[in-house]
């Protein structure tokens, strides 16, 4: 983050709208909230401080941990997901960053905006929550030991309908919702409107890399609501492939470091999970926001992206 003496130099005492992304993670829940809490703080502060009375909009991008899909069972809110849904009980570092951003949008005289996408699929390096790069290194890897493209969840969450945000329109959505007055002071799920199981995407997926589908095996037990299981966890199986990425990158002079930007644990989290993700956008789509994307499309683009970036073959 730029101090106040660098924000200042380039313009920032002529901001009038401000956007919060900022993620860290930590392996405890107050670890979590303590560190998330403090960015932001960090980013209103200097906001605040350089821009004054200038500031009108200040959006944080929260997402469907709000909803409780990190945790499972009785935290989990029921779907559709409703942006008025009732905050489920204990700990949410979300719950936390939205309170403290309307606290201080009241007390200052600005207006908030709040958005919740879930799975944001965008071609990205070093990003933690990067499902699509993870998948496209996987699938390169599995292409060249000649192996089909297992998914690697279970069988539940194959067949469950999970919500997927395009990152292009969700910062389309951002800046209009921003800039739309009717919005201010409210919160927005934000995904890309049409209906996904990894059944239908998953076969996209293998086809663009041209190899075989491994489809979840049935033979195990289903896992409960609140656990992550998985069938080939991700985290363990790419132990040992570092190497294989290494001679993929030689032979096609790729980014050899490309390997570490894959977060395989967060991968394993989205398939391994054992419900249906997906929110209800009426509250968007009432002020006007009609826009549509092709999940399966989304992920084909950003593998042509990770193709340019030479991220992947």
């Amino acid at each position: 983050m730029c101090n106040h003496f660098t924000f200042n130099v380039y313009g920032g005492q002529e901001v009038t709208h401000a956007y919060h992304f900022t993620y860290v993670a930590k392996n405890s829940e107050q670890e979590l909230d303590n560190v998330n809490k403090e960015l932001l703080c960090k980013a209103l502060e200097a906001t605040k401080k350089v821009a004054r009375e200038n500031l009108q909009v200040f959006l944080l991008q929260t997402g469907y941990k709000y909803y409780g899909t990190h945790k499972g069972g009785e935290y989990l809110a029921p779907r559709p997901f409703y942006e008025c849904t009732p905050r489920h009980k204990g700990l949410n570092f979300y719950y936390t960053q939205e309170d403290k951003l309307k606290e201080e949008a009241k007390k200052s005289n600005f207006s908030y905006i709040i958005t919740r996408p879930n799975i944001i699929i965008g071609a990205s390096k070093g990003n933690f929550m990067n499902f699509a790069v993870s998948i496209a290194l996987y699938a390169c890897i599995q292409k060249e030991l000649g192996k089909p493209l297992i998914f690697p969840g279970n069988q539940v969450q194959w067949d469950s309908l999970i919500d997927h945000s395009d990152v292009c329109n969700d910062a389309q959505f951002e800046l209009w919702a921003s800039v739309t007055k009717e919005a201010e002071n409210q919160e927005f799920n934000i995904h890309n409107g049409d209906y996904n199981k990894f059944r239908v995407l998953w076969p996209k997926i293998a086809k663009y890399f041209d190899i075989p589908v491994g489809e979840p095996s049935n033979k195990d037990p289903p896992p409960k609501n609140g656990e992550v299981k998985c069938q080939m966890p991700l985290v363990e199986y790419m132990k040992d492939k570092k190497d294989v990425w290494k001679r993929i990158a030689h032979k096609y002079s790729l980014d050899e470091s490309a390997f570490d930007y894959a977060t395989w644990d967060f991968a394993d989290a989205i398939v391994g999970r054992a419900f249906d993700e997906y929110g209800d956008m009426s509250k968007a789509r009432k002020l006007g926001w009609n826009k549509y994307v092709d999940t399966g499309d989304s992920y084909l683009r950003t593998f042509d992206r990770l193709k340019k970036l030479k991220i992947i073959p």
